[in-house]
């Protein structure tokens, strides 16, 4: 009811902020896929310029973020509440952070994620999720409250089967393979992960919290 009164009203300023969060989503699942590149990479040269290309999508987030600040420091009117906007941008510039976090651990630690498989499955989880995340705020954008609904319970789909990764893992780490020191290292990185997939279901529950607003 609120957005479309909005648009009745300045049709098309609302709409930046809209755009802006699809571009925070694309921006996160650009990421998630570099980082998905680097786990399953055997190519030191490479592995350095995804690096280096993961460390750009962080520093994107950062000036998409700035941008939804800036437009709301220009518009009184928003489509959607303010606070909302705010949670909403700070949530996708945590998410990319918190991607480029793990490979930043992952090289501090000296970790070989290719000889580990749920490092691996947990990539490819975090890529997946990411990529619903940018459908949804498409959907949000478009005011698609079915599609939003649908795209929520995939992000539920996906954390289950992240923490199914999970536990494998720390039984895997417990199992005697590993010493004491490798072990620490990678709890701190399945930690990371873990946060990293949170961040994307809160990311999800709150768009479907703000598209009941706008109902």
């Amino acid at each position: 009811m609120l957005r479309r009164l909005i648009k009745a009203i300045i049709p098309s300023k609302g709409d930046v902020f809209f755009n802006l969060f699809v571009e925070a989503a694309t921006n996160v699942n650009e990421a998630a896929i570099i980082f998905a590149k680097i786990i399953n990479t055997n190519d030191k040269g490479q592995e350095a310029q995804l690096s280096t290309d993961l460390r750009t999508q962080r520093q994107r987030a950062v000036e998409i973020e700035k941008r939804v600040l800036n437009e709301l420091s220009k518009q009184f009117i928003t489509p959607i509440d303010r606070g909302d906007v705010k949670e909403l941008s700070g949530l996708l510039l945590k998410l990319t952070k918190r991607i480029a976090k793990i490979n930043q651990k992952l090289k501090i630690y000296g970790i070989d994620a290719r000889a580990d498989d749920c490092l691996i499955r947990s990539a490819t989880t975090l890529q997946n999720i990411t990529k619903v995340l940018v459908d949804i705020m498409i959907a949000l954008k478009s005011g698609n409250y079915d599609r939003i609904s649908s795209n929520d319970q995939k992000t539920d789909e996906f954390d289950d089967s992240a923490i199914d990764d999970l536990r494998h893992a720390m039984k895997e780490m417990y199992s005697g393979h590993y010493d004491t020191i490798t072990v620490l290292k990678l709890k701190e990185i399945y930690k990371s992960i873990e946060n990293a997939i949170d961040t994307s279901v809160n990311i999800a529950d709150l768009v479907v919290q703000i598209s009941v607003k706008d109902m």
